[in-house]
């Protein structure tokens, strides 16, 4: 039986106990926080303990993780013909980023018990204000770990999930940081105004994003598909190590055959 004592900071976060005060005290902050910007931050969610081993099964499952080389557009898609190829629609970005599949985690490991417990699904349903909430069937993105070593960054980019959930593991000597908008996308709703705002952010002429600092531990929960979102250049000896959990509204959803050969060099039905 999971004991989630060991993986979360339950004294800080009782995400196991429902019917208390705190509880809810809790869950109407996180709510709100989530409405007004599109993500929330819960510093201090794994333990140590937690983040000691998943950093040593990280270590071990060392060689088995992809490195993305390669260029994509913000929406992580093919384009559409009808702009041109400079336009922000069609504009490919640089991404360098290794990443380790759902199916190279240790089913025992803390990260893929927290992934797999009704008690998280059901605090990040009610956190997101929805009825149900499904794990990815993803063969190879359901929930990854993110590997940037020293140079490497990943650019700006729409997720395909609806939701993304992410776990700090460790922390780079510096760079790695989190850059974040607010929602300003509604998927299949591209227009002009749009397409100016991602050109002045991914020039940096009108740069709105926020910049978040994660400690390892931490914990966020965002909209990824209506977030713009990069992580900056890595620098240092040590590797950025973010654990990715992805969600979906419906079941039996997976990323396209295009973004797990992108992310993870192999394509899985």
């Amino acid at each position: 039986m999971l004991n989630l004592s060991k993986i979360i900071d339950i004294g800080q976060y009782p995400i196991n106990v429902t019917d208390t005060i705190e509880y809810v005290d809790m869950m109407k902050n996180l709510r709100s926080t989530y409405l007004r910007d599109g993500i929330v931050i819960l510093p201090g969610f794994l333990t140590k303990e937690a983040i000691d081993v998943t950093v040593q099964e990280i270590s071990a499952a060392k060689g088995q993780e992809w490195m993305t080389d390669s260029t994509h557009n913000v929406f992580l898609d093919k384009g559409d013909p009808s702009f041109p190829d400079e336009h922000i629609r069609n504009r490919l970005l640089p991404t360098t980023v290794a990443s380790l599949a759902y199916d190279r985690l240790s089913v025992s490991g803390h990260l893929f018990s927290l992934y797999h417990s009704d008690h998280f699904t059901k605090f990040l349903s009610q956190v997101l204000g929805l009825e149900s909430l499904y794990r990815l069937e993803d063969p190879l993105g359901a929930a990854s770990i993110n590997i940037f070593p020293p140079g490497t960054a990943h650019n700006w980019h729409f997720d395909e999930s609806v939701f993304s959930v992410t776990i700090m593991i460790q922390k780079p000597e510096s760079g790695g940081l989190f850059r974040n908008t607010k929602p300003i996308r509604v998927k299949g709703q591209e227009d002009s105004e749009l397409f100016k705002v991602l050109e002045n952010i991914v020039d940096g002429s009108k740069d709105i994003a926020e910049t978040l600092l994660f400690e390892p531990g931490t914990l966020s929960i965002f909209c990824g598909s209506r977030c713009l979102h990069e992580v900056t250049k890595v620098n240092g000896v040590r590797d950025r190590l973010v654990a990715v959990f992805c969600f979906a509204t419906s079941p039996g959803v997976r990323n396209s055959k295009q973004v797990q050969k992108l992310f993870w060099g192999r394509t899985v039905d």
